[in-house]
């Protein structure tokens, strides 16, 4: 299977940098999610008398901290993904101006 060519090498890299761009602005959506997230509030007396003496605010706190941090770990895992796309983009394109230098320079 030949190399291939430029013009094939050219638009892989670009598509390595919008899937890049999709997965920061995933990342974005859920960075938001946990925003908002963080501002729902539920207090006791959301829970009537009862629901409070069986604990269901703690469970309630609980499962948002938890909601939270997942979104925000989330978040942050798909900007790595980004990141990670962006650097191979990079390597991509180091390697092959690299590769054409070489070879300019042997003929």
């Amino acid at each position: 299977m030949p190399p291939p060519g430029p013009e094939k090498l050219k638009v892989s890299i670009e598509m390595l940098r919008k899937d890049a761009a999709v997965w920061d602005d995933s990342g974005d959506v859920l960075r938001d999610a946990a925003q908002v997230a963080a501002r729902l509030e539920l207090a006791a007396l959301h829970f009537s008398y009862i629901g409070d003496q069986v604990g269901l605010v703690d469970v309630y706190q609980l499962l948002q901290d938890r909601l939270i941090r997942l979104l925000n770990e989330g978040s942050k895992t798909f900007e790595t993904i980004a990141m990670s796309l962006r650097h191979t983009a990079d390597g991509y394109e180091r390697d092959e101006a690299d590769g054409v230098h070489r070879l300019n320079n042997i003929y």
